[in-house]
């Protein structure tokens, strides 16, 4: 009896909360996460598993790193800043100002985020790439112009806000951006429902 008060309970709740989504999810959101850590310190040489093959050819950190350093390059070019690039993590102007780009600001967490929400889903791997891909470039776009417009309120002396942090703006864009791409997500995931269903009655 109890046995099936506690099916039924589970099978009611199972009607609001998809589980098998939110196990997949959870497990691919905390595994980027570690990956992320764990290349960090495989391509330090101060790390104990340091491996320079992977450091030299395989560092997606860094590539991602200088993509955003060089974008942010181009993009304070167009407003009259000249600035270049401080190997490995450093934009810095001709001026003096500058700004450091740490693994917390390339947005790997939000990027995790978004892969593990694509990916949970029951959609086709096509489909997955394609929404991957946008949201991916969405958060790479918005932290490219997050440190060019740092660099220049920095190079200007802007007045700035001491309880507004330019990581937690960059949060608030990013997941804003994220929850309109998903919204769009479901919005046509429910259009290939409503197809399919007219199209079998």
């Amino acid at each position: 009896m109890r046995y099936k008060t506690l099916t039924q309970a589970a099978r009611s709740v199972s009607l609001y909360f998809d589980f098998s989504f939110f196990l997949k999810f959870l497990f691919l959101l905390l595994g980027f996460y570690y990956l992320n850590i764990f290349f960090l310190g495989i391509t330090t040489p101060a790390g104990r598993l340091y491996s320079p093959f992977l450091e030299k050819n395989c560092n997606y950190i860094a590539w991602i790193t200088s993509s955003i350093l060089y974008s942010s390059k181009l993009i304070v070019s167009f407003f009259g800043l000249e600035a270049y690039i401080e190997y490995p993590q450093t934009i810095r102007a001709y001026s003096g100002a500058w700004v450091n780009v740490w693994l917390p600001c390339l947005g790997l967490g939000i990027t995790g985020f978004w892969i593990a929400f694509v990916v949970s889903h029951v959609s086709t791997w096509k489909e997955k790439l394609l929404w991957v891909a946008v949201g991916t470039f969405a958060i790479w776009v918005i932290n490219c112009w997050r440190i060019a417009v740092l660099l220049l309120a920095l190079d200007r002396k802007w007045q700035t806000s001491y309880y507004v942090d330019h990581h937690a703006l960059f949060n608030v864009v990013a997941y804003s951006a994220i929850g309109f791409l998903i919204y769009l997500y479901y919005k046509q995931n429910n259009k290939k429902m409503n197809y399919k269903i007219s199209h079998r009655l």
